[in-house]
């Protein structure tokens, strides 16, 4: 055999050699660019977030919160079907909730938030009361997501609050405010306003009542006057 041949047997395997490695290197950038395109699109798609919690304002209210935690807008958003319905406000079941049926648009982020069972007023136990929703909705290109929600509110059995949310209170501190201003601008009555110092009002008080003393003691004198004429 030639030398020559030698030489060409030899650049052929190692081009044999180099072509797979370039063929395995491009299959693993086409499969870390799939992976990379997939991970977008999971993380970029709608989220559905259903969860239950007391109202910040009184406990025994528990409200529904419907959220969209993902990256891109939920569209055509309702409630496929429910298992074990229950009552649950205005004695209509979890099915018959209009604002359940369907939401058309929920952008990334945007939660709503709707009453949904009064322990006070209710007729079911809350460790009776559990059920499972299914949910159904788009991204903006038709994908179709489904998501279930197991609920359980024997999770709020013997749950307290000690105070009240500041912000309800500043309301309805507000709320006199603006009920004295309307009285006062309707002359219904008057709104009582102390402009003075504590240290202040004393000194009045104190002025005041030594002004009574000083017109009883007068009042006394005249009196002893009058007896003896």
């Amino acid at each position: 055999m030639e030398l020559s041949e030698i030489i060409l047997i030899i650049a052929n395997i190692c081009l044999a050699i180099f072509t797979l490695v370039l063929a395995i290197f491009t299959y693993y950038l086409y499969s870390e660019a799939r992976k990379t395109r997939e991970y977008q699109i999971e993380l970029n798609k709608p989220e559905l977030s259903v969860t239950f919690d007391p109202s910040k304002r009184y406990i025994q209210w528990i409200n529904i919160h419907i959220k969209n935690i993902g990256k891109s807008p939920i569209y055509n958003l309702e409630l496929e079907k429910v298992e074990r319905d229950v009552v649950c406000f205005n004695n209509k079941k979890i099915s018959e909730l209009e604002y359940l049926k369907k939401i058309n648009y929920l952008r990334p982020e945007q939660e709503i938030i709707q009453f949904f069972y009064n322990f006070v007023g209710g007729s079911i136990k809350p460790e009776e009361i559990n059920f499972d929703l299914f949910f159904k909705y788009e991204d903006e290109k038709k994908n179709i997501y489904r998501k279930k929600f197991s609920i359980d509110f024997g999770q709020f059995m013997d749950m307290s609050q000690l105070g009240e949310e500041p912000l309800y209170k500043i309301s309805e501190n507000i709320e006199k405010i603006k009920t004295e201003i309307h009285h006062l601008s309707s002359g219904f009555h008057k709104l009582n306003v102390i402009t003075q110092t504590k240290k202040e009002k004393q000194m009045e008080e104190k002025k005041f009542i030594e002004g009574i003393k000083k017109r009883q003691k007068e009042t006394s004198k005249k009196n002893e006057t009058n007896t003896n004429k």
